[in-house]
């Protein structure tokens, strides 16, 4: 009686339970039989995902379909494809062919990084953290200050001619001088460009000037830019202002998510990196 309360007390302690348990996965791990190196597997699984990357579609469902509706010659195509990519693939990293290709090195950065994208939660994340992230980066999304106008160009050389245009153009005699001016490159009238894009076409001096103006039908000028002289009328001009959240999910969602893929990659780079010693020769 003693030896059976002796035995059941230790099969109840935890180091008899951990020394078991090793056991267990010992003998799993040894009645495991390991692949050779020149063995090649075709699995169902495996022809699907070379498919995915074969025909660059990746909807896992409509490549499931593809591969129930492939008759039988496409399908042993694919497995063939498939068996020459895996038997090519093995012999070059048998060889150490991609141990210090750059290309091969960036894409298996890439991999990593997607599966620690995929591990961080980063569209529920974005979601909840979204509105906290419009408020802290909003400036970002400011709307820039917008004008519409017509104009009249002047070349260089015309600038008197310019303000006597503009003087018969606020007056009675409107008609018979809106005609004059020469053939401008761009455009004639713009609207709601901001003064980033005016200074694209005019310079950034003609597009400070022109934001100056009130707008109305009064004809204004002569505004000097890079092409030579213009008559101006603004026709309307809205001032900058920051959109609501509303006006800017989906670019804010956009740049919140960028954020946390970016966060996330360096956190997953930082724990990897405390398996390494770095010598700095």
């Amino acid at each position: 009686m003693q030896i059976k309360r002796d035995v059941s007390r230790i099969m109840r302690e935890p180091l008899f339970i951990f020394i078991l348990f090793s056991a267990a996965l010992y003998v799993l791990f040894l009645a495991q039989k390991p692949v050779p190196e020149n063995e090649i597997i075709v699995s169902e699984a495996r022809l699907k995902e070379f498919y995915q990357y074969k025909s660059q579609s990746f909807g896992l469902p409509a490549i499931a379909n593809k591969l129930e509706v492939m008759s039988t010659e496409e399908r042993n195509a694919l497995t063939e494809d498939f068996i020459r990519a895996e038997v090519l693939v093995r012999e070059a990293r048998r060889m150490g062919l991609g141990e210090s290709d750059f290309i091969i090195r960036q894409r298996l950065i890439q991999k990593l990084e997607f599966l620690a994208d995929t591990q961080a939660d980063i569209p529920e994340k974005a979601e909840a953290l979204l509105t906290d992230w419009y408020k802290t980066h909003k400036e970002n999304y400011r709307f820039p200050a917008e004008i519409s106008f017509t104009h009249i160009y002047f070349v260089p050389e015309a600038r008197e001619k310019a303000q006597e245009v503009l003087s018969a153009l606020n007056s009675e005699s409107v008609l018979a001088i809106a005609e004059q001016g020469n053939r401008f490159i761009y455009h004639k009238s713009y609207k709601r460009k901001s003064q980033e894009d005016i200074a694209a076409h005019f310079g950034d001096d003609f597009a400070s000037s022109v934001f100056g103006l009130s707008s109305g039908i009064e004809w204004q000028g002569p505004l000097a830019s890079r092409h030579g002289f213009h008559l101006v009328r603004v026709v309307n001009k809205t001032d900058a202002k920051i959109p609501t959240l509303a006006e800017v999910r989906e670019k804010a969602l956009f740049d919140l998510k960028l954020s946390l893929n970016k966060a996330a990659r360096q956190a997953h780079a930082d724990r990897l990196r405390k398996k390494y010693t770095v010598i700095y020769d």
